[in-house]
């Protein structure tokens, strides 16, 4: 179990805005933050508000208009701390997969008129306050400096890009409004990436097109087939879980929608020349030494 951590709040979600600026940069989207405080010192749980807020903000980048804001607010609400991430230029409150991976939940509301939405979730904060006991103060529950939380930011965030987005900035070049289709490939797919059931066919409901229609325009961008194209980025988010985390193989796996450890290892062995272990042994001795 993960225990709540003592944080400065307001300096985590900064940190969180702050990395994603080179994500919102490259769909034309202005990335902000707001709080009418400057510095909050809490016990909560920083997982949690990591994993959730970076993937509803690069899902809302995904499926935002260029040239419009997506702000991310911070407000006390009683004990509660409430977090909100506001996109003007389209009603997203329709698009499920906004908020499908997120593990709290997340309250939606748009307005059709003003072309904005509001998505929030509540997160269970406690104020540190130094108690006396034999005249000893309190220890935290968990001594985690936030500079950890920065480098989870940075594996998430790697870990969220794959080498399909070089294919997407060269297709920027000449062909952007492909390119900008691509992104949405991308990100539907990297969204639904540890469902073991998501295939083509659900790929194209995602994207509103037929099946057929779908292998026309995509099959000239990426050479492959589209079932080949999302298994190739399953495999590439794989590895990158292995190069940066200390998860296991079989984790893996799991985290990158496979059924099971072995078709997951011929998999990568056959798309990268090597078996995923190898990866795990040479992190392991780097740390060694």
């Amino acid at each position: 179990m993960i225990h709540p951590s003592t944080t400065d709040l307001i300096e985590l979600l900064k940190q969180i805005v702050k990395m994603l600026q080179p994500y919102a940069q490259s769909h034309g989207i202005e990335l902000r933050f707001e709080s009418k405080e400057e510095k909050l010192v809490l016990q909560f749980r920083p997982d949690l508000v990591i994993h959730d807020l970076t993937n509803l903000i690069c899902n809302i980048i995904s499926y935002t208009p260029q040239e419009n804001t997506i702000t991310i607010i911070a407000e006390k609400k009683a004990g509660d701390l409430k977090i909100t991430a506001v996109n003007t230029g389209i009603n997203l409150s329709p698009v499920t997969e906004i908020t499908r991976s997120c593990r709290q939940q997340v309250s939606v509301n748009g307005d059709k008129e003003s072309k904005q939405t509001w998505f929030s979730f509540t997160i269970t904060v406690t104020i540190e306050k130094q108690k006396e006991k034999n005249n000893k103060p309190v220890e935290p529950v968990n001594k985690k400096k936030i500079p950890d939380y920065y480098n989870e930011i940075r594996n998430r965030l790697r870990s969220h890009f794959s080498k399909a987005d070089t294919l997407v900035a060269q297709l920027s070049i000449l062909y952007p409004k492909e390119a900008a289709f691509l992104q949405k490939i991308n990100a539907v797919i990297i969204a639904n990436l540890e469902n073991e059931l998501f295939d083509t066919s659900a790929l194209s409901r995602e994207m509103n097109m037929s099946r057929a229609g779908l292998f026309r325009r995509l099959k000239p961008l990426i050479q492959q087939p589209p079932a080949a194209y999302i298994r190739s980025i399953r495999l590439q988010k794989a590895k990158e879980l292995l190069e940066t985390t200390d998860i296991t193989v079989g984790e893996a796996a799991f985290k990158s929608g496979f059924q099971t450890q072995s078709h997951f290892t011929k998999a990568f062995s056959e798309n990268f020349g090597f078996l995923p272990s190898y990866i795990r042994r040479k992190n392991h001795s780097a740390t060694k030494e």
